[in-house]
């Protein structure tokens, strides 16, 4: 069997969380935009058509099985093993240190695993290295390879899966009178720093949920305590303006409010954005 081509980045049963039939399939709205002075250009697509680029994890000038195998060996588990703990999670299911596990590396993973991110590793390898002797003569090639091994390195992180374990998991289900949640090649939102007590981390699970990971029991309470209408505004706004090309949706009736937030670099929010994460700078 031969390598897949397609890198999925938003798994496919991940999307399909969000899909809905239109014209006799389930599928999920496309909002796409390069650079601000482009037009937003919209359409659907089937789940697994959607949120993947061409051998974005492949290594270079490697025999094909060995050049997937972040794909085929390394992600296709943790997505594995993440859609199972996440279901388990949302169905109040006794989870064990496995299960939590897959959870955890599942949503740190989401951090790191978009086309842009891999760019940006990419790119830095080159700017850290490219005048040390010791690089002198490696070309773009031998520095993608290294970036790969960067992601990979970061989606183990023992200090993060650590601190990550340690908190507590939190399911929230918006009201009834929440806009449906949006969710796009950067999805996952993260406190200034895990080192303190009102640490978290929040990832988008589908329209009307949300998965929290935190020490203190008062922040989800305080995210359930508000009106569903504020609550899924300022996850959008944060998820819109975290993207760095694409945002999904169930439907097209916030096309409006994507329009006016997909790379607008000029919001206020888009200043808060953490050069080295891409993530919103949430302070607490």
């Amino acid at each position: 069997m031969k390598p897949p081509r397609k890198h999925h980045y938003l798994p496919e049963w991940y999307l399909t969380r969000w899909a809905k039939p239109w014209r006799g399939e389930d599928v999920v709205w496309e909002f796409q935009r390069v650079g601000p002075d482009q037009v937003l250009r919209t359409r659907y697509r089937h789940p697994a058509a959607a949120g993947y680029k061409e051998h974005l994890y492949t290594y270079p000038k490697r025999a094909p099985v060995d050049a997937a195998r972040i794909e085929t060996d390394f992600l296709q588990l943790i997505d594995d093993r993440g859609a199972k703990a996440l279901a388990m999670a949302e169905e109040n299911q006794a989870a064990g240190p496995r299960d939590k596990g897959g959870l955890v590396q599942f949503m740190l993973s989401m951090i790191h695993r978009s086309p842009e991110r891999i760019n940006f590793l990419h790119q830095r390898l080159m700017d850290d290295l490219a005048d040390n002797p010791l690089f002198e003569g490696e070309g773009p090639d031998y520095f993608r390879e290294g970036a790969l091994d960067v992601f990979v390195d970061l989606v183990q992180s023992d200090l993060m899966l650590d601190r990550m374990m340690e908190m507590k998991t939190f399911v929230i289900n918006l009201s009834d009178d929440a806009h449906n949640l949006l969710v796009s090649d950067c999805p996952l939102m993260m406190s200034n720093g895990l080192a303190h007590k009102d640490a978290f981390v929040l990832l988008p699970t589908g329209p009307r949920k949300l998965i929290m990971l935190a020490d203190n029991p008062a922040l989800p309470q305080h995210v359930v305590g508000h009106n569903g209408r504020v609550i899924s505004k300022a996850m959008n706004d944060a998820v819109v303006t975290q993207a760095k090309k694409t945002v999904y949706a169930s439907d097209d009736r916030q096309k409006r409010f994507i329009e006016n937030r997909l790379n607008r670099p000029d919001r206020t929010l888009a200043r808060a954005i953490d050069k080295t994460t891409g993530l919103v700078y949430w302070k607490i």
